[in-house]
């Protein structure tokens, strides 16, 4: 039921259990209530109606939102190990498509990266200012809010795909950009362009090197991708995905990331965002089963741990 017609029968609803009895058209007549004899309530109105369909909808809404949040715990703990673990279970043809991208983001550094840098900043306006100060946030603190807004209709309207949405694009984010990437800037140690001319200083595992790759980019890519998977409407994949890439320009015309460092981002966004919704859907299906054991190993001279993910 859409938005009218479910307020229309809110509406009604309340009408009917506000009005007083001499005004309902299905009140029997007969003495005062208190000379009545006490009956369970199916015989003593024979003729009530039945309750709304949008009430056994709203009972049935509720009970899923209830399902699905018990479920949660489950639903994150195997989306976990579908993206940690596929590096295991890549084909040869996913190993040339991770490499390609590699190779990509080393082209884009080569070729790009400085020239990039000196376009921003040497082309700076009071529009563009304007602009990438509102989209640069969505790749930061806004995203939550459009997953939180998700997230309400969701479980207000007991709109299924909606709160799926917000759940899968939750999980996305917490993966990508608060596992993977952190890692990676670790790792990597990348020096901003606000730190450094050269776009390949990198200090390894140190702190305060950051650059590659960016969180605000993964961040806004990881949502844009849940969201488009989600729909099937071309404006709102169109939508997501131009804010997203307004969000990875901002943040270069900021001077805070090379090129290279946005399109990592996005990369790793998107393929993490999609593969969440993938998985979470066969899930949702009954068709994704993940096992995973946990065993502990002990000998005479070794103490450790097995962990196992059948996929």
């Amino acid at each position: 039921m859409d938005a009218a017609g479910r307020a229309s029968t809110i509406l009604a609803a309340c009408l009917l259990l506000c009005a007083p009895d001499s005004v309902r058209a299905d009140s029997p007549a007969g003495p005062p209530a208190a000379n009545l004899d006490l009956a369970p309530a199916a015989e003593a109105c024979p003729e009530d109606p039945p309750p709304p369909p949008d009430a056994a909808a709203a009972g049935a809404g509720a009970a899923s939102n209830l399902d699905t949040l018990r479920s949660l715990p489950k639903i994150v703990l195997k989306d976990a190990a579908y993206v940690f673990g596929s590096p295991v279970r890549w084909t040869g043809k996913d190993w040339a498509i991770v490499g390609g991208a590699a190779v990509g983001v080393v082209l884009v550094s080569a070729f790009a990266d400085v020239a990039a840098r000196d376009a921003t900043q040497s082309h700076q306006s009071g529009a563009l200012d304007d602009l990438t100060r509102v989209v640069e946030p969505f790749g930061a603190e806004y995203s939550w809010a459009v997953l939180g807004a998700y997230g309400v209709v969701g479980l207000v309207f007991h709109d299924a795909d909606a709160r799926d949405t917000a759940i899968d694009g939750i999980i996305a984010s917490l993966l990508a950009s608060g596992v993977i990437t952190p890692s990676l800037k670790f790792s990597f140690g990348r020096a901003r362009p606000n730190q450094t001319d050269d776009p390949l200083t990198f200090h390894p595992f140190q702190s305060g090197y950051t650059a590659l790759p960016s969180g605000h980019a993964t961040q806004a890519f990881a949502v844009a991708s849940v969201i488009s998977a989600h729909s099937e409407e071309f404006w709102v994949s169109a939508s997501a995905y131009t804010l997203a890439s307004l969000v990875a320009f901002a943040r270069v015309y900021h001077n805070a990331h090379w090129t290279s460092d946005v399109v990592a981002g996005a990369l790793i966004g998107t393929a993490v965002g999609r593969g969440v919704v993938a998985l979470n859907k066969r899930i949702r299906s009954g068709e994704g089963h993940i096992r995973i054991v946990f065993a502990p190993i002990f000998g005479k001279s070794e103490r450790g741990a097995a962990l196992t993910i059948v996929f």
